[in-house]
C-alpha cells in the first residue's frame, strides 16, 4: 500500500552525513530536495500551478501510492494526489506543493481555523525539525485551562502543525494550530497559495512555505529558535489530506489519505511516530534533474488539458 521512495542502498552515502542525534531512520525515507537561493525566485506559491516545481525540483516526493487511506478504497478517478517536498537552508524553511485531482470538489471553508482541514484542497503538515520526538499538543493555551507557561512551551518546542487550503472563500489560507499561531503563520516565517482549475472534476494546487522551530516560545518571537536545516539531516514529519464528496458537515469524510498508518495516527500526539524526511542537498541526488520538462506525466497532462 505504501512504497519506499528511495532505497536505503541508494541513500547509504548520504545517510553518512546525518549525525547520531538525527539518525532516526526507519524502513521508509522520503526526500526533501534543497532549493538554492536562485530557486526561490522561480517558485511562485500563488500561481496555482506545479509546473515551476517540476522545472526546479523534478519528480514529486510523494504520490497516492505512498499513503494509507481511511473510509473507503483508493480509486484514482475519485481522488489522486502528488506532492513535492523541499527545503531551503538560508531561511530554515520547509516547502511543499500538492496537486490533486478530485472528481467532486467541496469547499465550504468558513474561516474557522479549526475547520480548515475538513475541506477539499487542504493539506496538513506536521514537522519535528530535530526529530527528537516527544508528546505534543497544538491547542494550548486556548483549551488548556490551568496549563503553566512551561507546559505550553514544552509542547510547542517538540513539533508544529500547519494547515493550508488551496482556496479560502473566507478566513486565512494558512493556519498554524498551536500557541504562537498569530505570528508563526505570517511572514517571514510562512506563506501559502493555491488555485483550482475546473469545477467537479477539479485539479487543485496547494502550496506552502513554513519554518519549523526547535524552541517555539509562543509569547516571545525573538527568543524562539528555528530548526537548523542542512544536507543529510533527518527531520520528522507527517502529512495528510481529506476528500469530502458531499456537503455533509465538517468531520464526515469520504476518504482520508495518511502518510502514517491508522495505528500510528492514533499516536500522532507523540512526534516519535513521525515519518523520516531526508534533506537532500542540491546535486546530491542523481534522480533530480534541473532540466526536466515542465510537462508532467501524460495522465496528469491529459487531466489538465481536459479541464482548461
Amino acid at each position: 500500500m505504501r512504497a519506499c521512495l528511495i532505497s536505503l542502498l541508494t541513500l547509504a552515502p548520504l545517510l553518512g552525513l546525518a549525525s547520531e542525534a538525527h539518525a532516526h531512520i526507519g524502513d521508509e525515507i522520503y526526500p526533501f530536495y534543497e532549493l538554492l537561493d536562485e530557486d526561490l525566485e522561480r517558485i511562485d506559491l500563488t500561481d496555482g500551478s506545479v509546473e515551476d516545481w517540476i522545472e526546479v525540483v523534478g519528480e514529486p516526493s510523494l504520490t497516492a501510492s505512498d499513503f494509507f487511506w481511511l473510509f473507503g478504497s483508493y480509486d484514482p478517478s475519485d481522488l489522486d494526489i502528488r506532492i513535492w517536498l523541499a527545503w531551503h537552508q538560508g531561511t530554515s524553511t520547509i516547502w511543499a506543493a500538492m496537486e490533486r485531482f478530485d472528481d467532486v470538489y467541496v469547499n465550504r471553508y468558513d474561516g474557522n481555523p479549526f475547520n480548515i482541514e475538513y475541506w477539499d484542497s487542504s493539506i496538513t503538515l506536521f514537522v519535528d525539525g530535530d526529530h527528537s520526538g516527544g508528546q505534543f499538543t497544538f491547542v494550548q493555551p486556548y483549551f488548556c485551562e490551568g496549563c503553566t507557561p512551561e507546559q505550553v512551551r514544552e509542547d510547542n518546542r517538540r513539533a508544529q502543525i500547519w494547515i493550508v487550503i488551496g482556496e479560502a472563500p473566507q478566513g486565512e489560507q494558512l493556519v498554524h494550530i498551536g500557541a504562537g499561531r498569530e505570528w508563526v503563520a505570517r511572514e517571514p516565517y510562512a506563506a501559502a497559495g493555491g488555485g483550482a482549475l475546473g469545477g467537479s472534476p477539479v485539479l487543485t494546487v496547494t502550496e506552502l512555505r513554513v519554518t519549523p522551530f526547535d524552541d517555539l516560545i509562543y509569547d516571545d518571537e525573538e527568543a524562539s529558535v528555528a530548526s537548523e536545516l542542512y544536507p543529510g539531516k533527518v527531520i520528522g514529519f507527517d502529512i495528510w489530506t481529506r476528500d469530502t464528496d458531499d456537503t455533509t458537515p465538517p468531520g464526515i469524510d469520504h476518504l482520508i489519505f495518511l502518510l502514517l498508518s491508522e495505528s500510528e495516527m492514533r499516536s500522532r500526539a507523540d512526534a516519535g511516530f513521525f515519518a523520516d524526511g531526508l534533506l537532500i542537498g542540491a546535486g546530491e541526488d542523481p534522480s533530480r534533474n534541473d532540466d526536466v520538462s515542465a510537462v508532467g506525466p501524460s495522465s496528469w497532462a491529459r487531466i489538465k488539458a481536459a479541464l482548461e
